[in-house]
């Protein structure tokens, strides 16, 4: 069970960055070895742990995960750095920069969406006495990270049937998955194993996929087409790969795809610059791959909720949140608690 004095110190440390922006610094454990162990199929068993790893039924996320874009890739710098670029495509609401440093685990620099932690953008403070519990559960929502090792990953959707994998293997579910690659990995090809390991089971209502970069200049991207995992690997080392929602591996439901326009700016932009690119171009990239639309369905605007541009090298994240890119802040995974702007 999780202490008192360790949930106290982790709310601290919550600081509002600017509109769009929270930061938070973990302290102590969130049961990972123990969730492993037993396995999780879904979220609402995740949620009943973390209810009771903190001791309170105020920890809890929003379930109902669905519609969101994004965009990734990796390349190297002209200085050689490898750096992973991410944009993450949803409902408009803040987002959290959450570092970690479990016991028996890597430490990271994650990012975590607001809406899965049921945060709105201005309607819900979080650190508000009956709202801020809710950002214990901060570790179990990152959508993207990078951990003290170099290894960086993010999630995203495709508008496809779930992943639901019954192979006899111990299940775990979508958010625990990310975290665990972050806690336990080094590099690419533990990050492949460790999914090998377990039988994926997705939210309710969309597939994911994944894309790894680690710090030697490797790549991977992982993704589950009727309920089988399939690895895409560089053909040789340093070439970029590029993620967006629709899937690569063939077989995979694409009838409601979106994405390959981006997927092929980001390609044709790393092609012009012969694979190597600044962090500020890389974010220049990120920002002519942004969404902005009216969901068809839902009384909200899709945007980019933040761009991010992870130095595998440096553990470093730069990043521009609600579409903002004329700000930019940088985080380095070693000084948790700390920013520099920019610009």
């Amino acid at each position: 069970m999780k202490s008192k004095k360790a949930v106290q110190e982790t709310l601290a440390s919550a600081r509002q960055i600017n509109e769009n922006i929270w930061m938070l610094v973990y302290h102590g454990s969130y049961g990972l070895d123990e969730m492993l162990e037993k396995g999780v199929a879904g979220i609402a068993g995740m949620v009943r742990f973390a209810q009771k790893y903190v001791h309170s039924k105020q920890v809890f996320i929003n379930p109902f995960v669905k519609d969101f874009g994004c965009s990734s890739f990796n390349t190297r710098t002209p200085e050689n750095d490898v750096i992973f670029g991410r944009n993450f495509d949803y409902k408009d609401s803040l987002c959290f920069v959450v570092w970690t440093a479990p016991e028996n685990g890597y430490k990271s620099l994650t990012v975590t969406s607001g809406t899965f932690l049921m945060y709105g953008k201005k309607w819900q403070n979080p650190a508000k006495r009956n709202n801020h519990l809710r950002m214990m559960c901060a570790p179990y929502c990152c959508m993207d990270g990078v951990n003290e090792k170099g290894l960086a990953a993010a999630i995203l959707e495709i508008k496809a049937k779930s992943t639901k994998q019954k192979t006899g293997k111990k299940p775990i579910t979508t958010p625990v998955a990310i975290r665990a690659i972050l806690d336990k990995c080094q590099n690419v090809d533990e990050a492949v194993e460790l999914l090998k390991n377990y039988d994926m089971n997705d939210p309710i209502f969309a597939n994911y996929h994944y894309q790894f970069a680690d710090a030697e200049g490797n790549s991977a991207i992982v993704e589950y087409v009727n309920n089988k995992m399939n690895v895409i690997r560089q053909k040789q080392k340093g070439e970029n790969l590029k993620l967006t929602n629709y899937f690569l591996t063939e077989g995979g439901d694409n009838r409601k795809e979106m994405g390959r326009d981006r997927y092929k700016r980001i390609d044709d932009k790393l092609c012009e610059c012969g694979h190597h690119i600044s962090e500020e171009d890389a974010m220049q990239l990120l920002s002519d791959c942004t969404l902005n639309y009216h969901h068809k369905y839902l009384p909200h605007m899709v945007i980019t909720v933040w761009s991010s541009v992870y130095n595998c090298t440096k553990k470093t994240m730069k990043m521009c949140s609600g579409m903002n890119y004329n700000s930019m802040y940088e985080f380095s995974l070693d000084e948790p608690g700390k920013v520099n702007q920019i610009r």
